[in-house]
């Protein structure tokens, strides 16, 4: 007969919602740290990549899917800067799960076109602090690189719709994205 063991309620408190974000920032970037490494090592980045962007095309409509009615060929054509600005109203607001307030400056919308700077990012912060304590041998720029791969794929959900990153610059503390209707 097995041993059923005594109910235990432990003696644990509600962590805060902050505290839980924290933490859960921390878990998947050391996840998402700890799988890039392995798929560097086995030369398999780009399936990664690839099958990660297909993942997020099946998982659209939980992230951008409100969004997904504006991103058509024919509003970009009509409305373009209008459009561009509401796509990207929308993402940085659903980026706030990885990015902290204040992050952000972004462009006016011109010609199709729209540049949003990361300043002091706190996700390569955290790649940075996680990369370290996990003692993996690269630098937390690097998941920033996979990042780039993500949205620059032809199958990535944004790119199909199209907009597209033009231009990726890497700065001390963030990074300047511009985006292009297409």
């Amino acid at each position: 007969m097995a041993h059923k063991p005594t109910p235990h309620k432990p003696n644990i408190s509600d962590m805060s919602v902050e505290e839980k974000w924290d933490r859960l920032h921390d878990f998947f970037t050391m996840d998402h740290a700890i799988s890039y490494y392995t798929h560097k090592r086995l030369g398999t980045v780009d399936e990664w990549v690839a099958d990660t962007v297909e993942a997020y095309g099946n998982m659209m409509g939980r992230f951008i899917g409100p969004m997904a009615e504006m991103m058509s060929k024919a509003a970009f054509k009509v409305a373009p800067n209008k459009v561009l600005k509401k796509v990207m109203d929308a993402v940085l607001n659903n980026d706030q799960m990885m990015h902290g307030p204040g992050e952000y400056e972004i462009s006016e919308a011109k010609n199709g076109e729209m540049t949003v700077r990361f300043k002091n990012c706190l996700r390569l912060k955290k790649q940075n602090e996680i990369v370290k304590k996990c003692k993996l041998p690269f630098e937390g720029r690097e998941i920033c690189e996979v990042e780039k791969l993500h949205l620059t794929h032809p199958n990535h959900p944004t790119t199909k719709m199209g907009v597209v990153p033009t231009d990726i610059t890497w700065e001390e503390g963030g990074c300047v994205w511009t985006f292009k209707v297409v």
